[in-house]
């Protein structure tokens, strides 16, 4: 599998997050919620005190497929975005990109893009506003190490179990797609 530059891949944007600051710190504010076709769920925030940490590649299905913005609100982390939907002209394609307190960039991702990072940076934490609450039942994680061959920049990493164990991407688009049937 290829990996594509990250504007080809349909509905998913990059836009700069509002911020403010003084002498008491700096203040964030995530947006546009209005993206979110049914509004937000849920806020969720990721703790990662290693740098090379490895997450992902997440997604659920229907009725539980996630819109996401993903926010590094610190440290720094080397993002990666999958697209799992079956009509998609970059149906199985992988885009990566840096996301980091100091480039204060968010990222919106539809429905039918699986996501993950590797932290670059010891204590990065990533905020997640989410469109849907988290179903075990439908929530997957594809294979990081798999047939997607990414690069992962850090080579000394971490990561769970579930995540090292996760499905490859056929699996992955085959329950995506069948799920979009029912």
């Amino acid at each position: 599998m290829n990996s594509v530059n990250l504007n080809e891949i349909e509905g998913i944007r990059l836009t700069k997050t509002i911020s403010a600051s003084d002498s008491r710190g700096l203040f964030i504010k995530v947006q546009p919620f209005k993206d979110f076709q049914n509004g937000l769920d849920s806020v969720a925030n990721s703790i990662n005190p290693k740098q090379g940490t490895i997450r992902g590649l997440h997604f659920q299905i229907e009725p539980f497929a996630e819109e996401k913005i993903v926010t590094c609100i610190q440290g720094s982390i080397f993002d990666v975005v999958v697209d799992i939907r079956p009509q998609s002209k970059t149906f199985g394609k992988w885009a990566a990109f840096e996301l980091s307190a100091e480039n204060q960039i968010q990222a919106y991702l539809p429905k039918g893009i699986a996501h993950g990072f590797q932290t670059l940076q010891s204590n990065s934490v990533i905020q997640y506003c989410l469109s849907v609450g988290y179903s075990l039942e439908s929530a997957y994680s594809i294979d990081p190490f798999g047939e997607l061959q990414i690069t992962w920049p850090i080579n000394e990493f971490y990561i769970s179990e579930k995540d090292a164990r996760g499905i490859p991407f056929e699996t992955a688009a085959d329950k995506y797609a069948q799920s979009l049937e029912k």
